[in-house]
């Protein structure tokens, strides 16, 4: 029998040699895995609320705590960090893009002093703009 290291050892062995035969089955499948995501909402809300029941989301923080977060920034994040920014850059610029107009949208209205109800009349007026932008109203 196999100990537990060594079938760790084995599957990310084995992962590792099979990563084009999951690239090669995504590209080839005929199911469309966003479409089954949404038809599966009721079963995510579902398992997220009985989750949130037995206190299951608290109990996975608690066991792997901050330790854990961090070893896996140190160990996975710091050399995945850059390469998923730049990855994301241009889906970022044609999402952030959206947004421009109501970014300026207090550009016409007059500056006034620092902790001024003008200064607070423009940061309303772009958090206003910001929402109506994102809801689409």
């Amino acid at each position: 029998m196999k100990s537990a290291s060594q079938s760790a050892a084995k599957f990310v062995e084995r992962a590792g040699a099979a990563s084009g035969d999951y690239v090669e089955g995504a590209r080839s499948t005929s199911k469309d895995q966003a479409a089954a995501a949404i038809a599966a909402a009721p079963n995510y809300a579902a398992g997220v609320q009985a989750a949130i029941s037995r206190g299951a989301y608290a109990k996975g923080l608690q066991a792997s705590g901050k330790a854990g977060w961090l070893k896996g920034v140190t160990e996975k994040g710091a050399n995945r960090f850059a390469e998923g920014v730049a990855s994301g850059a241009s889906k970022y610029a044609t999402n952030s893009g959206k947004y421009d107009t109501a970014r300026g949208a207090a550009n016409s209205l007059p500056r006034g002093p620092k902790g001024s109800e003008a200064n607070f009349a423009r940061a309303k007026t772009v958090g206003m703009a910001l929402r109506a932008a994102k809801t689409g109203k």
